[in-house]
């Protein structure tokens, strides 16, 4: 399985380069266990730190709205390459093996539970182009848990959907709007639909209020997506709830 994923990343590096891969991980669990995965994950997370490491981003979601995971973590590489290389497991035992006996006896313990709450999960591999596909407004401060909003959809013209939602919603969401960030990822392996849409909002108030607003961007580039789209779609409100930042998980809020 490890060489075809390596083949498989070897071509899509071809097809793709300077693009980045987005490993997308979705948790099923109950409300009440969330609190105590998300300090068991911060724990694990900080424990894989390494050289034996490729990952440049690490997202974590909770549910909000929809119909969707409980929790939903976004991973992010520069190629496919990096994603299967990346090895946290070499990194965790590296790390544990410093620890004193007693200390690692427990860390085992905690790991077995954390790894408990992916009993079921399911994921998937998107490709996402940083540069034109993906923009966000300057300075902003990502350390809040703002809110997520995600759609998936299939579309008979992958390319021609991704741009006509980026003028109709991203750009000038971002630009004049209440979108903090967003942008249009495309399906590359596992069970996810076609695109990606994304964006965020500092709040869900004003989520509510760009919802409201009828959020009408550029009519044209509306009726492109939308002459694309086929058959199913998904769409899903999340939270943050933090993300890796300088080998710590930063849990969402000021002083966490």
């Amino acid at each position: 399985m490890k060489n075809l994923l390596f083949m498989l990343a070897a071509l899509v590096t071809f097809a793709t380069s300077a693009q980045s891969i987005v490993e997308v991980t979705y948790l099923d669990m109950p409300a009440t266990k969330i609190g105590r995965f998300v300090e068991l994950h911060k724990e694990m997370l900080e424990t894989m730190n390494g050289d034996q490491r490729t990952s440049k981003g690490h997202w974590v979601y909770r549910h909000w709205y929809g119909s969707g995971a409980a929790i939903v973590i976004y991973e992010v590489y520069d190629s496919a390459e990096d994603c299967v290389n990346d090895n946290p497991l070499a990194a965790f035992q590296q790390n544990v093996a410093k620890l004193t006996e007693e200390e690692r006896a427990k860390m085992a313990e905690k790991f077995q539970e954390w790894w408990s709450h992916y009993d079921g999960h399911w994921d998937e591999m998107r490709v996402l182009d940083m540069e034109n596909f993906h923009v966000t407004k300057e300075n902003v401060d990502w350390d809040k848990p703002f809110v997520f909003v995600a759609g998936q959809y299939n579309a008979e013209n992958i390319a021609e959907a991704a741009n006509a939602y980026m003028d109709w919603q991203i750009r000038p969401g971002v630009e004049e709007g209440p979108i903090m960030g967003g942008g249009v990822s495309s399906h590359f392996k596992g069970a996810g639909l076609d695109i990606e849409v994304y964006q965020s909002y500092e709040s869900l108030v004003e989520f509510a209020k760009h919802v409201e607003s009828g959020s009408a961007g550029n009519a044209e580039a509306r009726r492109t997506f939308w002459g694309n789209i086929q058959g199913q779609h998904s769409d899903q409100i999340y939270l943050h709830i933090g993300h890796m930042e300088n080998g710590v998980f930063n849990l969402a809020g000021p002083n966490r």
